[in-house]
């Protein structure tokens, strides 16, 4: 539906304007009048209030107008994905963040006007403008999927970024810590611990949880000799809040190593004495965060920082996710089957699990060749020895050589005089 203005008059020795429109009822096809108040010091200013009260009626009613333009429509589009929680939170402040990107080039075009031209026109300026070719897809990932909701609701005949292709993202090689790396580094963090930096370190190489995963870790998480991964820590907008775990898969239980337990079990009975000698309650409180009853979590970002310091003074280049490939690959090199690997991971299907991890460390390779030679009952490590040369040679004095090359001359000699 469309509304349209019948009129716009001041009340007497106010700032308040009555508005009235109108409207097609969908069901009937009459036009039904509506009454509404707008504040403006002048006219003009009435008038722009009322345009503005037209357009959020017509985005309530989930009707839009031939004017509007694509900016508009995907702050409603995004809105429409918050307010029936289609998505996490997080997901929706990335949302906004790509959709300025998008209406930094193309929010005053007009949603009908968007076309085939626009679109790749516009990825090609990104990109020649410097920006990197995951930031264009992702941008354009955002418009391609309120498009195809603009088909949905009839405002386009079809979605022209069906018809578009983003740059091709390179894929980033993993950076994964070799056994003398990894050994050093867990080294250097149990010297640390119980600093919340140390046991993150620990958990992410023991266990392959992700990052939000060890800042949500509460005490009620951690069982006999492992640990539950129920929730995660996300941002919005930069302030953390709980969420669940990335997918259904992530919600599993790990296995926890006996020191690694034991050192958790033992700063937890610290924890709990204090409280107890404080009279507070302990509730059940963030591992890595506060130990009041209204603890806050060790903050995602926070522990990006401390793991690159950490990295920079000790002569590492990982980022905190690499813990996790590292665990990963070293797993599948130490013979353990793919599919215990992917529920250590949390990963929903096996093939995710291949997909990326299917390139794992040269000393594997170099162990799998070993599997080569139990397969067979031949012996493929034998030495190669070279066949001995013929035990016969040939030899000619001078005269019988000159001899069969004066021969094979009057042979070619007959030949050419036939």
């Amino acid at each position: 539906m469309e509304y349209t203005s019948r009129g716009l008059k001041r009340r007497r020795n106010t700032d308040k304007w009555e508005v009235t429109l109108s409207h097609r009822d969908p069901l009937t096809g009459e036009q039904v009048p509506s009454y509404h108040t707008v504040e403006a010091k002048t006219r003009k200013r009435a008038e722009k209030a009322r345009d503005e009260l037209i357009l959020d009626l017509e985005r309530k009613g989930g009707a839009y107008t031939s004017k509007l333009t694509l900016a508009e429509f995907l702050d409603r589009f995004i809105d429409y994905k918050e307010e029936g929680r289609m998505v996490e939170q997080s997901t929706i402040s990335g949302y906004r963040k790509e959709a300025r990107v998008v209406k930094r080039y193309l929010g005053a075009t007009l949603l009908r006007d968007v076309s085939i031209p626009i679109v790749s026109s516009w990825m090609a300026q990104m990109t020649s403008e410097g920006y990197a070719p995951r930031t264009v897809a992702k941008a354009f990932a955002l418009l391609r999927q309120a498009m195809k909701h603009a088909v949905a609701q009839d405002l386009v005949a079809k979605n022209p970024c069906d018809y578009c292709k983003p740059p091709k993202i390179q894929r980033r090689k993993m950076r994964v810590l070799d056994r003398e790396q990894r050994t050093r580094m867990l080294s250097l963090a149990r010297d640390a611990e119980p600093s919340p930096l140390a046991l993150a370190i620990e958990l992410a190489l023991t266990t392959s949880m992700r990052r939000g995963e060890v800042c949500g870790l509460r005490w009620s998480d951690i069982g006999e000799r492992e640990v539950t991964v129920n929730r995660a820590i996300s941002l919005d907008s930069g302030t953390p809040y709980e969420k669940d775990p990335k997918t259904s898969g992530s919600h599993r239980t790990i296995p926890l190593t006996g020191r690694l337990w034991a050192v958790l079990k033992a700063i937890e009975k610290d924890r709990r004495y204090v409280s107890a000698e404080l009279g507070v309650p302990f509730g059940d409180p963030y591992v890595l965060g506060t130990a009041d009853p209204n603890s806050r979590p060790y903050h995602p970002t926070q522990l990006t920082k401390d793991f690159k310091a950490f990295c920079e003074m000790n002569g590492f280049e990982s980022t905190f996710h690499d813990l996790r490939h590292t665990f990963a690959t070293m797993m599948i090199a130490g013979g353990t089957d793919v599919r215990t690997v992917a529920s250590y991971l949390g990963h929903s299907n096996v093939a995710m699990t291949l997909n990326t991890y299917a390139e794992v460390d040269p000393d594997a390779k170099k162990a799998a060749l070993g599997k080569v030679d139990e397969a067979f009952d031949i012996d493929l490590e034998g030495v190669f020895k070279e066949p001995e040369p013929p035990a016969f040679t040939l030899e000619f004095t001078v005269e019988q050589l000159e001899g069969m090359l004066a021969e094979a001359r009057r042979r070619e000699w007959g030949v050419a005089q036939s």
